[in-house]
């Protein structure tokens, strides 16, 4: 992934270009700007993948370039990193994957560029290595307002669309997540399967099936006492799943 990082302070530059190359040597900072003019040059010269912005850089703030990278067509994902948590939502309406505070932690900026892969729709003109196909991960992490939480994966009990967000619950434990669940789906399709436009369940978590008197069907999981309803077009492909299981 190409990676531009814009911030007018030289040593936040160095940082996040060490954490950026930290996480992964498919990620390439291939331009650094010391404020949103630059940042906005830059993006339109080397089209990135990704621009970490600050927010307030002198000549243009991190918010107006964002706004001009997106009318030049620049099809750049936007994660704003700033000191600043009161420009959030106008964050947000520009369309950003994600909005980070400083110090930004290793693992907290990890999670919200494996996001803007996820969402980036176009290529990359890095040559990638014919083993870049990416493995489904191992861990999810969140903010929440004790700080970053970390799920297992193979600990995640089930998958529930939530308003704007997607809870992951384990048997003890949940956090809400900032992606589509079809994004999760897709990625983890090997081990959690879909029975309702609003729900994943892990496939090996489930306890039993069970049929109301409306005749509604319902997954029962171990280890939890939620009750998810399997709606009636994923109720066939759920039996036929299970009857093929060893």
């Amino acid at each position: 992934m190409k990676i531009l990082i814009a911030d007018d302070e030289p040593l936040a530059r160095l940082r996040l270009k060490r954490l950026v190359e930290e996480i992964s040597p498919e990620h390439i900072v291939y331009a650094t700007a010391s404020n949103g003019l630059e940042a906005v040059d830059q993006c339109i010269k080397y089209r990135p993948d990704l621009a970490l912005l600050d927010i307030r850089m002198p000549a243009m703030d991190g918010l107006q370039a964002a706004s001009k990278i997106a009318k030049n067509n620049v099809k750049t994902q936007i994660i704003f990193v700033t000191a600043y948590d009161e420009y959030a939502l106008e964050a947000f309406d520009k369309n950003a994957i994600d909005y980070l505070l400083k110090p930004v932690k290793q693992a907290r900026l990890q999670q919200a560029i494996e996001k803007a892969a996820r969402f980036n729709t176009h290529s990359s003109d890095v040559p990638k290595p014919a083993t870049s196909a990416k493995s489904p991960r191992q861990h999810l992490c969140a903010q929440t307002h004790t700080g970053l939480k970390r799920l297992n994966i193979s600990d995640i009990l089930f998958f529930k669309a939530d308003n704007k967000y997607v809870l992951a619950a384990t048997s003890n434990d949940s956090i809400l997540l900032e992606e589509s669940l079809k994004a999760l789906e897709e990625e983890f399709s090997e081990n959690f399967f879909r029975i309702h436009r609003n729900a994943l369940i892990n496939i090996s978590a489930i306890q039993s099936i069970s049929k109301s008197n409306t005749g509604q069907f319902h997954a029962h999981l171990h280890g939890s006492e939620e009750i998810l309803t399997i709606s009636r077009r994923h109720q066939a492909e759920l039996n036929r799943l299970l009857r093929q299981k060893p």
